[in-house]
């Protein structure tokens, strides 16, 4: 039996979960709303990653999380809530590219979900190992990639909302794989639930920022041409918030002249901060980028789920409708 002591670490090796399906073997990794463990599923005798809802501010009395600070009864549930509502929303695609959640459920108060276990490393980790930055055939094999896995969540009406080089997998087994959903919202109800704003700056475009604004494909768009920039120049873009201030944004081939002209236009394109002048779709960035799409998906194949401005906001067409850690090593374990 567990002893009911207050603490807010996490869960320790060897506890058991979901009935004993799922042992807990080690922590990969903890954020502001989440840990993940490496489990191993007794079932099937195979790692997975096990995602666990736990807010910033929350405590654990045993293994039950207690909401606190902030966190109200309520809230918390609806929170809560919404967590699994991510999972849900992964569980709907079977693509290569996007992390796959096998299994979701709830207890100790909060909510898991129960997803494959990637071993490899981030963009952002490999861009360190290369000294801050890609040549740009490599770089650019990584974006067409990424933009395959992007293209099928934009034909279900999903926006990832949170694409950068840290949640851009490079899986041992080859695969390039958009992790971490936790932001990511179907735009067909943008209409009546407003979006939280979850993000990271220099790769979230100025919508993000606000309550209420209309979002797209064209939002996820600013992002991977933020995260291109990136692994080009080795730095990250100037933030929206920043060049709405009056900060101006470098050109790609301002950081280094040796850069192609059409990827510096695609880039500055994707970036642009007026919605209307932006970048609409991947398929146009990846013809800008004079990239291949004929393997961009046109159909979406899903599954059931098992179990500077004067006035900064002046950049918005607002005649638009809405449309739409701790790491053990260079090779890391994620979800």
């Amino acid at each position: 039996m567990i002893p009911s002591t207050r603490v807010a670490g996490v869960l320790n090796p060897g506890i058991s979960l979901a009935d004993g399906k799922y042992q807990i073997t080690k922590l990969l990794g903890q954020g502001g709303f989440g840990i993940t463990y490496q489990c191993l599923d007794t079932k099937l005798n195979r790692p997975v990653a096990l995602k666990e809802f736990f807010p910033e501010g929350c405590w654990r009395e045993g293994t039950t999380v207690v909401s606190a600070g902030r966190w109200n009864s309520s809230n918390y549930t609806d929170a809560k809530q919404k967590f699994l509502q991510e999972g849900q929303n992964l569980g709907k695609f079977n693509h290569p590219g996007i992390v796959k959640v096998f299994y979701y459920f709830e207890e100790n108060n909060t909510a898991y979900l129960v997803m494959e276990y990637l071993r490899g490393k981030t963009l952002g980790k490999l861009l360190k190992l290369r000294g801050g930055k890609l040549i740009p055939k490599e770089a650019l094999s990584y974006i067409w990639k990424v933009a395959q896995a992007l293209g099928t969540l934009h034909q279900a009406k999903f926006l990832h909302r949170d694409i950068k080089p840290d949640n851009i997998m490079m899986a041992e087994d080859g695969r390039i794989v958009l992790i971490d959903f936790g932001a990511a919202r179907n735009i067909q109800n943008q209409s009546s639930d407003q979006f939280t704003s979850m993000l990271t700056p220099g790769y979230a475009p100025l919508e993000q920022y606000g309550q209420g604004l209309p979002y797209g494909d064209f939002t996820d768009i600013y992002a991977l041409g933020a995260t291109l920039y990136h692994l080009l120049t080795g730095k990250v873009p100037t933030s929206a918030v920043e060049r709405a201030a009056g900060v101006r944004l470098l050109s790609i081939r301002e950081v280094d002249p040796k850069i192609s002209p059409h990827i510096n236009e695609a880039v500055m394109k994707a970036m642009a901060m007026n919605t209307s002048n932006r970048v609409q779709s991947v398929r146009e960035f990846m013809n800008l980028l004079k990239l291949d799409n004929s393997r961009l998906s046109k159909k979406t194949k899903t599954h059931k789920f098992y179990q500077a401005f004067s006035d900064p906001w002046g950049a918005f067409d607002r005649t638009r409708g809405k449309s739409g850690v701790n790491y053990e090593s260079s090779t890391q374990d994620w979800f």
